[in-house]
């Protein structure tokens, strides 16, 4: 099973009280949750349907730069 990592970026919108979470590195692919674990769920579901749309595309994964901030593990199911 592959594993990537994609530094991910949170915030926080007071008006709707939702975390939302955002892979710059991934065409700023972003999603919410009403917690940082929900928010973690949906973006990791989201950038695997994003993966998923480059592969039949027949593109490639952008190279990801690693930095020392948080990031996202995503496993891949082969």
């Amino acid at each position: 099973m592959d594993r990537l990592e994609f530094p991910i970026e949170y915030s926080f919108d007071g008006e709707s009280n939702l975390v939302i979470a955002t892979i710059p590195q991934l065409n700023y692919i972003s999603s919410f949750g009403k917690d940082f674990t929900e928010a973690e769920k949906n973006i990791t579901e989201a950038v695997l349907a994003y993966l998923e749309a480059l592969e039949k595309e027949g593109l490639s994964i952008p190279k990801i730069e690693k930095n020392s901030g948080t990031v996202l593990i995503v496993e891949l199911v082969s």
